[in-house]
């Protein structure tokens, strides 16, 4: 018997167990439908507040005069809330770290080149790749440029038949930007569920044990190691099952916005099944009682689940703090930037990745020395 074996009969064993298998796909949908619309209101903002932008100038002309009050006019501020930064470093430092969402930058001796008829541009600096700055600049330039005339925001000096409001009308679209309620609890909701799914590591474990297959595998010819590793991969194929007909479920019957990565999407999925599974078989080998293992994965998965927002969103210091010792955190964190923001959020992968590689480590000490 080879690791393909044992991981193919775990997997037909979990597949059988019909109740399981139902509970586990039926319950997640369910949660997901239940309290993604009971709850929609409360992740639909009401309001929209000002976009925090920076604004740094080494020019000291007319351009840099006219900016400046565009900035502090009244209809400017009820859209940008502009904060000037000493350094253009430290401008750029505070739209990577996500403090603002972008920067303006008016090089040195602009307004001069502007006066002597030269093309100049202003620099705005973004991760995002379409602001909700730029259209508000964009009416700045176009109005700053009619008849080649300086327009001042406070309607002086106005060219005729001209707008004297040189703010165009910006709707600012969430949709796609900030998940609904459904969108949320689409992701956190099927990571608890995946976490509780750490039952199929137990019975991956517990049923040899009552049957005394266990007995017989360890008489057999063959590691220790690879009765492990083929029963870890067969009860994380048949999670990792689980969570993509729970995923599809998400994104076609309740149209949740999970358009994301497609190949992040999946190994998200398949890493945290591996963790579940493999958590629920350290549980297994140090108590050898699915019922204990069983209690303790529930109480053990709604910490976890908490901790990392996954009922509702917690702030703190303390609470960040713990959030950082659930694998919930990353693997939300890793899709919620690439479905909202169109990003890579590499510390969150890195850190799913060392959860794995940690709790399958454990799987195989605890493993080898209950054998032992």
């Amino acid at each position: 018997m080879n690791i393909l074996s044992i991981a193919y009969y775990t997997f037909i064993r979990n597949v059988r167990d019909v109740k399981a298998m139902l509970a586990f796909i039926l319950l997640p949908i369910l949660m997901i439908l239940i309290l993604g619309k009971a709850l929609d209101s409360a992740y639909t903002p009401k309001k929209i507040d000002p976009v925090v932008v920076g604004y740094f100038s080494k020019d000291d002309g007319l351009l840099n005069h006219s900016l400046n009050e565009f900035f502090t006019a009244k209809e400017t501020r009820t859209i940008l809330e502009v904060k000037k930064v000493k350094t253009l470093e430290n401008g750029m430092d505070q739209v990577k770290a996500g403090k603002l969402k972008g920067l303006v930058y008016l090089e040195k001796g602009m307004s001069n080149s502007y006066e002597n008829g030269e093309q100049v541009n202003i620099n705005f600096y973004s991760k995002e790749k379409n602001s909700y700055v730029q259209p508000v600049l964009e009416s700045f330039v176009r109005t700053f440029n009619i008849g080649n005339t300086l327009i001042k925001i406070n309607g002086q000096q106005v060219q005729p038949n001209s707008n004297p409001s040189i703010i165009k009308e910006v709707k600012i679209v969430t949709e796609g930007k900030i998940p609904r309620g459904i969108d949320y609890y689409s992701l956190t909701a099927l990571f608890q569920s995946l976490l509780f799914g750490a039952i199929f590591g137990v019975f991956a474990i517990t049923k040899d044990i009552g049957n005394h297959t266990n007995l017989r595998m360890n008489a057999a010819p063959i590691q220790t190691s690879k009765i492990i590793l083929g029963k870890l991969a067969g009860s994380t194929l048949t999670l990792y099952g689980i969570s993509l007909f729970i995923f599809l479920i998400s994104k076609f019957a309740f149209q949740a916005n999970l358009n994301g990565s497609l190949w992040l999407i999946l190994l998200v999925l398949f890493l945290f099944s591996a963790i579940a599974v493999a958590f629920g078989m350290i549980l297994a080998y140090l108590s050898k009682s699915t019922m204990a293992s069983a209690l303790s994965i529930f109480i053990v998965g709604t910490i976890l689940t908490l901790v990392a927002g996954g009922f509702s969103r917690m702030d703190g210091k303390v609470i960040e703090m713990l959030s950082y010792l659930s694998p919930n955190t990353y693997a939300q964190k890793a899709l919620f930037t690439n479905i909202f923001e169109g990003t890579f959020s590499q510390p969150s992968i890195f850190g799913l990745v060392l959860y794995t590689i940690i709790v399958v480590t454990l799987t195989f000490i605890t493993g080898r020395r209950r054998v032992a």
